[in-house]
């Protein structure tokens, strides 16, 4: 028997003592369990088919002792038929509960939405639909003025400060007022996102503004910015090369930059990036590696943060740009395969891709066409016997599940049919 496995109880709704808490029961047969929608095809940008993922709290991937906020950016387009079809719409009340109940599952704790302001139609619609999601669910939500918002001022020759100012006075007015807003330290966080490329009398925008709102920018740059309250990283995949392949340096510049800065810092960690398939694509990519760019940028806010010293929030662009093949909606793809066997008392198995994807493999057994987790058993497991499970003679298939690392997919071995020994005692 594997030293890892330490105890199992006898009935058959035992686990054992290292199940892990909160993690939802699986099924055998990778049923998707997300809010992505099952009818999604993929296209050239890396997203995988929803799936069976992880729901281990994503925070788990920091440093030991995080307490960091945990947002991600949420796209409200899906509809639009200047966007992909995804399969579904993002001004669909359903859909977007179950998006804020998967966001939760996954340890998130709030959305901060792409907003293009009050008059963007199905966007803003869908944005009303998170916020009245985040208060009905126990979420957080934000919004993040894009400078699409002020596309049509500048056709008609009107004012981008005037534009902004009376987009932020209705935030203000019917967001920020929301008991589910975003806040740090009692006021509402606003961000921005590519109004670089306008001119804005900040000054005046913030005088303006009710409610004393906290101004995020983009990028390390911000730290150096006087209109600034707090700086949140991104992604830059046009840095990504051959000696920066996963586009680390940008992350590595904004955290040191961070250190010597007042202002509040939000990093970030992506799975990757393809634009492959967006109208507005320029060719950049940043390779997810089979998980390995997941788990690598949650790593680099270790170099820099600690339990000591904590990184105050993280943002995941995003939770679901599928057309920039950031999207972790639909999870993150490990590619990662399972085989098992049984030889004699032995149930054994073997995997391709990287053990370091998986956080620990998950015994199942089918009894009445209903699958029931047995035990639970470390990343770097390989076998256990069977008697150790205290199997009942119904059970009809046993299962083995390698659970991924928060919000990876999970993946089975598929059913083997098992056959309880005959006892001593019972007659042929």
């Amino acid at each position: 028997m594997s030293r890892f496995i330490l105890i199992f109880t006898l009935s058959w709704a035992g686990v054992c003592c290292l199940r892990v808490t909160g993690q939802n029961a699986l099924s055998c047969d990778n049923a998707n369990n997300t809010s992505a929608n099952s009818r999604y095809r993929t296209g050239n940008s890396g997203n995988v088919l929803p799936g069976n993922v992880s729901k281990l709290p994503i925070r788990s991937l920091l440093y030991s002792g995080a307490t960091t906020r945990i947002y991600v950016r949420y796209m409200p387009w899906f509809g639009d038929p200047h966007h992909r079809d995804v399969g579904y719409r993002s001004d669909d009340q359903q859909q977007v509960s179950r998006q804020v109940s998967d966001m939760i599952s996954r340890g998130i704790q709030g959305a901060i939405v792409d907003w293009y302001g009050p008059g963007s139609g199905l966007k803003h619609e869908s944005t009303l639909l998170v916020m009245k999601e985040a208060e009905r669910q126990g979420f957080e939500f934000a919004i993040s003025e894009d400078a699409g918002a002020l596309g049509d001022c500048e056709k008609h020759g009107c004012n981008p400060t005037d534009q902004l100012i009376s987009d932020l006075r209705y935030a203000a007015e019917h967001f920020e007022a929301s008991p589910a807003y975003i806040r740090f330290n009692g006021r509402p966080a606003v961000f921005f996102f590519g109004l670089e490329k306008y001119t804005i009398d900040w000054h005046r925008v913030r005088q303006t503004l009710p409610l004393s709102p906290l101004l995020f920018f983009r990028n390390s740059g911000t730290f150096g910015n006087s209109d600034a309250d707090g700086a949140y990283s991104w992604m830059a995949p046009e840095t990504a090369g051959a000696d920066d392949p996963m586009a680390l340096k940008y992350l590595e510049r904004f955290y040191s930059k961070a250190q010597r800065s007042s202002k509040i810092a939000m990093g970030s960690a992506y799975k990757g990036f393809n634009d492959s398939d967006a109208s507005w694509g320029k060719g950049h990519a940043i390779d997810q590696q089979c998980g390995q760019t997941w788990i690598a940028t949650f790593a680099e806010a270790g170099r820099f943060y600690s339990s000591d010293h904590q990184l105050p929030a993280m943002i995941i662009p995003t939770w679901n740009d599928y057309e920039e093949g950031t999207e972790i909606e639909s999870g993150v793809d490990n590619c990662v395969n399972v085989r098992a066997s049984i030889t004699g008392d032995e149930l054994a198995w073997s995997i391709s891709g990287r053990e370091n994807t998986i956080d620990h493999y998950v015994i199942m057994a089918e009894k009445d066409a209903q699958w029931k987790d047995l035990a639970t058993l470390p990343a770097g497991s390989r076998s256990v016997q069977l008697h150790d499970l205290h199997l009942q003679p119904e059970v009809d298939a046993l299962c083995v599940q390698a659970v991924g690392k928060p919000s990876m997919l999970n993946h089975s071995s598929g059913p083997l049919g098992y056959t309880a020994p005959r006892s001593q005692n019972q007659k042929p």
